[in-house]
């Protein structure tokens, strides 16, 4: 096979590993699970944001990894690292168990998370077709979202015999994804060179990132704080199917709809971009995650379960717009750190907002944590979108779109 075939194979290696990652037949009712093991929605906002905790641990340094020592080495390590938080979870029964397993699942995320893009892109560079960068991403990530909508109707089916078994079967196909890592082909690339210290050297990139090139922080900021908005949803999505009368057996039909929904719009963000534009998509980005929590905080009734498409349309719009506009701002030497930069936001927003509206939710009520999370994320929304839009020359959007 030629070195232009095994860099083209890179493409649908990483659709299939994002594909077995996503297939989440344990996720339309892991909430239930977590119930059943006597956790508050509380502890459930806790679980999450130590997986997030922990993948803040490595985000960066993960990215640097990638940069320093390979696209392909830095995968493998994070689909193991999948692999064995789901066999923590097997023998899980109580909130410590759970815990570990999050920690590990937290470290292995940290590895794929920022490199599977940088290694789309780095691909495509060496194959000089960059300009589909923003089509690519959004396929790469609507074959998660669509393999996570096929997941849930076989995990609504896995629950009626055990939620238990769902994580079994869970633990088994994540595990499908190391094979295919091992397959990757490493893209040519400027290799980051090593300055002083290792740490020196992320602290450098991280500097450059969010401090140094302003249109860049605007950029991950922004991104950022629209990603954690998303994510918040994520896991207040099955209680309040619950609590507005959704039936269980319906749990996994309907995260199947949500997914598909998802992953059409990651598909066809690309379209999207190009119909709005820049400006438009940062306005409609920066105020719909806001406008779909206040339309469920106040309207607890099953018919506004539609409603829920909002943060799936944010969801599959934002990440494949902005980590093309973030990889074309950035040297292909450290690409993937910057792009662990932005995630590394997502987490510490949802770190500290999550467990504060579980709080909120278990003390008083699902309605007012909504409410307060659409207060949240749209004073942060506005406030970032701010200097992308009207900044003293921060991003030119008319720039962006080249």
């Amino acid at each position: 096979m030629t070195s232009e075939q095994n860099l083209r194979r890179n493409i649908p290696l990483l659709y299939a590993i994002q594909a077995l990652r996503y297939f989440m037949v344990a996720l339309p009712t892991l909430v239930l699970f977590y119930r059943s093991v006597g956790l508050s929605m509380q502890d459930i906002m806790v679980l999450q944001a130590s997986f997030s905790v922990a993948m803040l641990a490595l985000e960066i340094p993960s990215g640097y990894f990638s940069d320093r020592l390979g696209r392909r080495r830095t995968i493998i390590i994070g689909v193991i690292g999948g692999s064995l938080g789901f066999g923590i979870y097997c023998f899980a029964s109580g909130f410590w168990m759970i815990f570990a397993a999050e920690i590990v699942l937290g470290f292995g995320a940290s590895f794929i998370s920022g490199t599977d893009s940088a290694m789309t892109f780095d691909t495509l560079a060496a194959l000089g077709e960059t300009k589909r960068s923003i089509h690519a991403e959004g396929r790469q990530i609507s074959f998660g979202n669509f393999s996570e909508a096929i997941a849930g109707v076989l995990g609504g089916l896995l629950a009626g015999i055990s939620l238990m078994f769902q994580i079994y079967v869970q633990f088994a196909v994540i595990s499908l994804a190391i094979p295919l890592a091992f397959l990757l082909t490493e893209p040519p690339r400027r290799a980051l060179v090593k300055g002083h210290t290792s740490f020196h050297d992320i602290l450098m990139i991280t500097r450059f990132a969010l401090i140094v090139n302003v249109r860049l922080r605007s950029l991950i900021v922004f991104s950022g704080i629209v990603g954690a908005s998303t994510l918040t949803m994520v896991w207040f999505i099955q209680p309040y199917m619950l609590a507005v009368g959704v039936p269980i057996a319906v749990f996994g039909a309907a995260w199947t709809t949500l997914n598909f929904t998802v992953g059409w719009f990651s598909m066809n963000a690309h379209r999207f971009e190009t119909a709005l534009g820049a400006r438009n998509m940062i306005i409609i980005l920066a105020v719909t995650s806001m406008v779909g929590y206040l339309i469920l905080g106040i309207g607890m009734t099953i018919w506004f379960i539609p409603a829920l498409l909002i943060f799936y349309f944010v969801r599959g719009i934002n990440n494949p717009i902005f980590n093309t506009y973030i990889n074309r701002e950035v040297p292909d030497d450290r690409r993937a750190t910057v792009l662990s930069v932005r995630q590394m936001i997502v987490r510490i927003i949802f770190s500290i907002v999550g467990p504060l509206v579980g709080w909120v939710s278990d003390s008083f009520s699902l309605g007012t944590a909504l409410l307060i999370s659409g207060g949240i994320f749209g004073v942060l929304g506005v406030s970032a979108a701010v200097p992308l839009l009207w900044g003293r020359g921060v991003v030119d959007v008319r720039e962006i779109q080249q």
